[in-house]
C-alpha cells in the first residue's frame, strides 16, 4: 500500500511537468509582409521551438492551424489571399514542434498578431458521395505494406498504395465540397485520374481530358453523386492586418 500511494504521489508531481512540455504561446514571433512577387512558398518547423514561414497566404495558415479545407472557410476579407507574410517565431522549448503544437501555437499567434476571432458552425451544403460505378471499380489494389504516395498538380492526381477514404479526401480539394467515401472497399490502391481542370484556376493545361466527373468513371470505374449534408465551415468573425513586430 505504501509503495502505491509513493507511485501515485510521484505521479501527481510529474503531471504539471509534463503539461509544461507543451507550449501555449509563441515567445518571441516577428511578422514581416513579403512583396518578392513569388508564389513558392513553405512552413517549416525545426528544433528549438522554433516555426519559421516564408512566404505564405494567410488563408494557407488558417487552413493549417484549424484542419480546414478553403471551402470551409467562410466571411474572410479578400487580402488573405493576396498579402503574403514572412514569420519567424519561437517557444522557449528545445525540442520540435510536433504537428498538434504548430497547430495550437498558429492559433495563438492568429488570435494575438492578427487579432483573429472566429467559431465553427455545421451547415447544410452540398457534398459528393464517391461510390462503385455500375461496372465495377478499376482501381488497382496493391498494399505491400510501404507507405502511401499521392502526387496533386492541375487536372492530375497519382495515388500509390491509398485507401479509398484517402482517395475521397484528394478529390474534395479538387471539387471544393466534402467528398465521402461510399464505395466499402478495403484495402489500398493504385490510381490516375486526368480530367480537363478550370481553365482561371490552371491557366494553360491540356482542354483534351474529359471533366473530373466522367474521368471518375471511364478512368477508376467509380462515380461521384450529389447530395445535401452536414459541412464543418470556420466563420471567421473578425481579422486584421498583422500588428506590429
Amino acid at each position: 500500500m505504501k509503495n502505491t500511494l509513493r507511485l501515485a504521489k510521484i505521479a501527481l508531481l510529474l503531471i504539471p511537468a509534463t503539461f509544461a512540455q507543451t507550449p501555449q504561446a509563441f515567445d518571441v514571433a516577428s511578422i514581416r509582409p513579403n512583396h518578392s512577387g513569388s508564389t513558392d512558398s513553405n512552413v517549416d518547423s525545426t528544433a528549438g521551438g522554433r516555426l519559421t514561414v516564408t512566404n505564405e497566404t494567410l488563408r494557407e495558415l488558417i487552413k493549417l492551424a484549424f484542419s480546414v479545407k478553403d471551402y470551409q472557410i467562410s466571411g474572410a476579407p479578400g487580402w488573405i489571399d493576396s498579402e503574403r507574410y514572412d514569420i519567424v517565431a519561437k517557444t522557449a522549448s528545445a525540442v520540435k514542434l510536433s504537428l498538434e503544437d504548430e497547430k495550437s501555437l498558429l492559433r495563438a499567434l492568429l488570435a494575438d498578431r492578427f487579432a483573429m476571432k472566429s467559431h465553427l458552425e455545421t451547415k447544410e451544403g452540398i457534398i459528393y458521395r464517391l461510390r462503385i460505378g455500375k461496372d465495377g471499380s478499376k482501381l488497382t489494389p496493391h498494399d505491400d505494406g510501404t507507405g502511401t504516395k499521392a502526387r496533386t498538380s492541375c487536372g492530375h492526381l497519382l495515388g500509390g498504395r491509398v485507401t479509398t477514404g484517402v482517395l475521397a479526401t484528394m478529390l474534395s480539394r479538387q471539387l471544393e465540397h466534402d467528398v465521402t467515401d461510399d464505395t466499402g472497399l478495403p484495402g489500398k490502391y493504385d490510381f490516375q485520374l486526368d480530367w480537363t481542370p478550370d481553365a482561371v484556376a490552371c491557366p494553360g493545361a491540356s482542354a483534351d481530358q474529359p471533366s473530373i466527373f466522367t474521368a471518375v468513371q471511364q478512368q477508376l470505374g467509380l462515380r461521384l453523386e450529389s447530395a445535401k449534408g452536414p459541412v464543418e465551415t470556420l466563420i471567421i468573425d473578425h481579422i486584421q492586418v498583422p500588428s506590429d513586430n
